[in-house]
């Protein structure tokens, strides 16, 4: 039949359905999607959780990218949200309802704690802070009401490991679910569902996505129950992810060994070098020996994200602003996990009651990127020589002052 121009506009010729195959994850966009009958249509709210209904709910490339992250997390469901702070808010939201009540550790990401406190504090949800470093400890804060644990290992910023296995040993015993922001070691160093872990979270901006480039977040489980009711709240928030962002995370988990791999050989190489500098009073990451958590680290983790930081000498606070525009390589950025290395200056004693232990002076996380190691301790180094002169100049005077 003879159409007219405006149609055939709108519908192109039939073509053969059979499949095209390429090695990329094919971007398939939608929101509307139709059905062959009436009974599919009126049936549609039944595909939810694993056909499709709705472009807002999920396409094929979403729910590739989900079986993806599922298998990788050893988990036997993944969700992708649009970004890490997303899955932090669903997971703590299909657990939770008011009168119920929330722990979770200082180190949790900040904005995260503030949307507990801020936004489901005034909805009846109560949330208690506490010291990461509690771990079995944790069975004290516990009571009925208690409906979720969350634990950050290690803390982003301070580095605190948690013992993961004692705390959800507590946590189930007292009936609560363990949700786990697993970003910094990703699910190649740390699987929390291995761990007794309930809700395994990534924010899949980081390691995952690998280049800074696209939002996204991921929760992971093993109870189709709890799956359901992450889906339901994802629905009832209105998440949705872009198919091209699932495909761009999608190709950056096929490079995501290899890079983690290279970035963790030249974080050691700059660990190394950054400990026989006389500016730096300590390092905070779980592999050095000398990390009050680096035992437990060594028991659950199969290695080290190149991500850490450094505690400067007090009397170097000055000097940051200068030291950091020297930099050339490093870029002040506060993300990690990149094939930029960057670094990101922020006090995590804030709202922190349990840093007695954090000497005092400023606290750089840097995140270690893909540049060549070399390049990266000489760009450092040449900017640590206003450090250099400072101390040089400091001792001078010292000594002009003794005369």
């Amino acid at each position: 039949m003879k159409r007219s121009d405006d149609t055939s506009h709108i519908h192109p010729p039939e073509r053969s359905q059979q499949p095209f195959q390429a090695v990329a994850m094919p971007v398939e966009r939608a929101s509307t999607i139709v059905f062959d009958d009436l009974e599919a249509f009126e049936k549609r709210a039944e595909r939810v959780y694993d056909g499709f209904s709705y472009g807002l709910y999920g396409t094929p490339t979403s729910r590739l990218l989900e079986d993806h992250v599922a298998q990788l997390e050893e988990a036997s469901r993944a969700l992708v949200v649009p970004s890490g702070m997303a899955a932090l808010t669903l997971a703590t939201m299909a657990v939770c309802r008011s009168g119920d009540r929330i722990l979770m550790p200082e180190t949790l990401y900040g904005p995260g704690r503030d949307m507990i406190l801020r936004f489901l504090g005034p909805l009846g949800i109560a949330a208690q802070s506490y010291d990461p470093r509690l771990d079995a400890g944790i069975a004290e804060l516990l009571d009925e009401r208690t409906r979720l644990v969350w634990v950050e290992s290690p803390g982003s910023a301070s580095f605190e490991i948690q013992d993961v296995p004692a705390i959800v040993a507590a946590a189930h015993k007292a009936s609560a679910l363990v949700a786990a922001d697993n970003t910094w070691a990703s699910h190649l160093l740390f699987k929390p569902l291995a761990h007794g872990v309930d809700i395994s979270m990534q924010a899949l901006s980081k390691h995952a996505s690998g280049h800074g480039d696209l939002l996204m977040g991921s929760l992971a489980v093993r109870d189709e129950a709890l799956f359901r009711r992450l889906k339901d709240t994802a629905r009832f928030l209105g998440y949705g992810v872009s198919p091209e962002d699932c495909a761009l995370c999608e190709r950056g988990l096929m490079t995501m060994p290899i890079r983690m791999r290279h970035a963790a050989a030249s974080a050691a190489e700059i660990l190394a070098w950054l400990s026989q500098r006389p500016e730096i009073v300590r390092i905070l990451h779980p592999a050095m020996p000398e990390h009050p958590g680096h035992a437990v680290w060594k028991r659950d983790f199969s290695g080290a994200a190149a991500v850490f930081s450094i505690v400067l000498r007090p009397e170097l606070a000055p000097l940051q602003n200068e030291v950091l525009r020297r930099m050339r390589l490093f870029k002040l950025g506060a993300s990690w996990g990149g094939v930029h290395s960057l670094i990101a200056v922020n006090d995590p004693r804030k709202g922190r009651t349990s840093l007695d232990w954090l000497p005092s002076g400023p606290v750089w996380r840097l995140s270690i990127g893909l540049e060549a190691r070399e390049d990266l301790i000489g760009d450092l180094e040449q900017a640590f020589a206003l450090f250099v002169d400072f101390a040089t100049a400091s001792k001078a005077e010292g000594r002009r002052a003794a005369e």
